[in-house]
């Protein structure tokens, strides 16, 4: 009998084990394609951000890079650290789609819409949703500017 409990306890670990293994692989690369994007995006590095994001995506790469003013690149220049990504956490997860939640350092927060001046944030939290292209790959997929999750 206790044999029989043990090989069913390993069983269930190996089983456990196989079928998790694939999801948490591919939770990692999503969770690495979201942190090379947001520490892109939110240094203005845009065209490296580019390189990460769905074709449909560019359009709003675009828009918060023309929305930039001189007083945003004034407080980037200043900051003594650039922004850097401290944290990753999946939210949502399936075959296709992802959601990571970015918790970043020292980011630009920008309004221009609003006149307001740039100014770094000690910290803040992005929601970078993704999607699986046709090559297996995730990609950032973005439907509006990013926005602070908190």
């Amino acid at each position: 009998m206790k044999g029989k409990n043990i090989c069913l306890i390993a069983t269930i670990l190996l089983w456990s084990c196989m079928t998790t293994g694939c999801t948490n692989e591919e939770e990692e690369k999503a969770e690495a394609k979201a942190r090379k994007f947001a520490e892109a995006y939110f240094n203005l590095h845009f065209d490296d951000a580019f390189a990460h994001c769905t074709p449909d995506s560019r359009k709003w790469l675009h828009f918060r890079a023309t929305n930039i003013t001189e007083s945003d690149l004034q407080a980037m220049r200043s900051s003594l650290q650039p922004a850097t990504v401290h944290d990753t956490e999946i939210k949502e997860f399936n075959d296709s789609t992802a959601i990571v939640r970015c918790t970043l350092y020292n980011v630009l927060a920008a309004d221009s819409l609003e006149q307001r001046k740039g100014r770094i944030l000690p910290e803040a939290v992005f929601d970078i949703p993704l999607s699986r292209t046709q090559g297996n790959k995730w990609q950032v997929r973005m439907e509006g500017p990013l926005q602070n999750a908190e």
